[in-house]
Order: structure tokens, then C-alpha cells, then sequence
């Protein structure tokens, strides 16, 4: 398989993910909603996305809370997942695709282990939903790792990029 198509498969996994964390958060609030994703009281999404880190923007007072652009991490997932599928899809025509495509997935990648680190010691909490979020970073991560380190082959048969 194709490279590309790998971070489009990766993207497409990350979208999904992103997507269903929206619908969790679009009717988390409703009295009679139950998301799939809570397990028990220590395995729940919603008590993780209703958290100060659900909204990282204003957590950290970049932004103020509910500020337009203070996006939800499930929200931000999107956008970022789209960008990676959009950019597998135009692979070829990205000169510097190689030093960008390993500087985002790098930022990812330690955005995860510290929301893990949030989750496990901060919150006390796992999310199986974030999980999910984590591995497609790692799976991102590691996506670039080969990119990066590729030799470029020649526009004929056996391209591999």
C-alpha cells in the first residue's frame, strides 16, 4: 500500500473517531443521553470532554472561555484529520511535505502523551475514545518517521512514496 494511502486510511480512522466524539458532546447534556463510550464512572468520555481539557484553548487562557475559536479537542480533531487526509491526497504536489508532515505529526504525537498523562494522573479517568485519538497519532507519528526517512525513487514503476 501506497504511503499516502496509509495516512488517508490513518485520517479516515482519526475523522470517524472525531466525528462520533462531536455527536458525544453535541448530546452529552441531555438528560436522557448515555454514550456508548461510558463504561462505568472511571471509563467515561463524557466526564473527560465536559473537563477543563476538553476545550484546551481556554484551559491554557489563550482564549477566553467560550470564545468562538476556543474549539473542543473532538472539533479540533476534525480539522486536523481532514488536513492529513487532504494533504495524502495532494502528496505529490507538497514540495516540503516530508518536513511538514513530520513537524505535524511530531506536535500530535506529544500533544497525545500529554493528554495521557492528563487522563491517567490529573483526571483519573480513561476514554476509550481518546484512546482511539492516541493511536492514530502514534500511527501518524510513525507514518512520518518513514516518510521522512525515505529515499526518493524515480517518478517510474516501483514508487513507493
Amino acid at each position: 500500500m501506497r504511503r499516502a494511502a496509509k495516512v488517508q486510511l490513518l485520517s479516515l480512522a482519526g475523522l470517524v473517531i472525531a466525528l462520533y466524539a462531536c455527536n458525544v458532546e453535541a448530546h452529552m447534556d441531555d438528560e436522557d443521553y448515555e454514550a456508548m463510550c461510558d463504561l462505568s464512572a472511571s471509563f467515561s468520555c463524557t466526564e473527560v470532554f465536559k473537563s477543563a481539557y476538553g476545550h484546551i484553548l481556554s484551559h491554557w487562557g489563550i482564549l477566553p472561555k467560550e470564545h468562538p475559536l476556543d474549539l473542543s479537542l473532538a472539533l479540533i480533531g476534525v480539522l486536523l484529520y481532514s488536513a492529513y487526509f487532504l494533504a495524502a491526497s495532494l502528496w505529490d504536489y507538497i514540495p516540503f511535505r516530508k518536513s511538514l508532515f513530520l513537524t505535524v505529526a511530531t506536535a500530535g504525537a506529544l500533544f497525545s502523551c500529554y493528554l495521557l498523562y492528563v487522563l491517567k494522573f490529573i483526571l483519573g479517568d480513561f476514554c476509550i475514545v481518546c484512546t482511539g485519538f492516541h493511536c492514530v497519532n502514534f500511527s501518524m507519528f510513525a507514518q512520518a518517521l518513514f516518510e521522512y526517512r525515505s529515499v526518493p525513487t524515480s517518478k517510474g514503476k516501483g514508487k513507493k512514496t
